[in-house]
């Protein structure tokens, strides 16, 4: 069945398991309404990357249900479904290419579409340092590029193919704070997009402008609220986050 995402997404009772007798996740429910945007934090091992994973239909045998507008994953065409989601991971493969040609992925894109993706991802703010601007040469993994760059890069080849959902899987934990602090606020202020972030970076400012995060421990959703919310009941995100901050 071919999916769709115009309403939400809705968990309800889900739990996996990587080895039968060692329960990743357990008891977890939440509902993601499109264009909305979602932190989601936790320790190390919690389950963050495992709920997007299941998300994305890397998994099939869980238990519980996983609906995209009220119907099960497992209904639906898998390949479809993760044509509609970009995830962006904290390494980047780059290709021994051009900038142009690690954002296009051999594809062709219209040059308003380009010039889109490079100023929305931040790709535009060091182009005209490079030797040949758009056509430069990353090197073999991005070696001619720094850590920032990369990601940038990473942005755009995502925005450009105007997928509704992005999911940034600590996809900027490796770069400094600042690089990381603009990537997320650029696609904070995306209106037609769905982002769902795992992050170790508790910058208040961000965190106040999520629509809801989503806080874990040991498999399961323990708090949901805005920032601000979470903090007032001063219950195990506040803990969390007094100790990481």
């Amino acid at each position: 069945m071919t999916p769709s995402f115009e309403n939400n997404i809705e968990i309800r009772d889900l739990a996996f398991s990587y080895e039968a007798d060692r329960p990743v996740l357990a008891n977890t429910n939440i509902v993601l309404h499109k264009n909305k945007k979602y932190a989601i934090v936790g320790q190390s091992g919690c389950g963050k990357s495992t709920l997007v994973r299941l998300l994305c239909g890397n998994y099939p045998l869980y238990d519980g249900s996983i609906l995209y507008d009220g119907t099960e994953l497992k209904a639906l065409d898998i390949d479809k479904l993760q044509s509609m989601i970009s995830v962006i991971h904290q390494n980047i493969y780059m290709f021994d290419d051009s900038i142009q040609q690690n954002i296009e992925l051999c594809n062709t894109f219209s040059q308003e579409e380009m010039e889109g993706a490079l100023k929305a991802s931040g790709v535009l703010q060091f182009l005209d340092k490079m030797p040949h601007g758009i056509k430069s040469q990353v090197g073999e993994n991005g070696a001619n590029l720094s850590g920032g760059q990369r990601q940038r890069i990473a942005v755009a080849r995502a925005l450009i193919r105007k997928k509704p959902i992005l999911i940034l899987d600590e996809g900027t934990s490796s770069v400094d704070r600042q690089t990381a602090y603009d990537i997320e606020s650029r696609l904070l202020n995306m209106n037609n997009l769905t982002l769902i972030t795992i992050t170790h970076h508790l910058n208040e400012e961000l965190l106040s402008r999520y629509d809801q995060i989503i806080y874990m421990e040991n498999g399961t959703i323990l708090e949901t609220g805005r920032f601000e919310e979470l903090l007032l009941r001063q219950a195990r995100f506040f803990e969390f986050y007094n100790l990481k901050k």
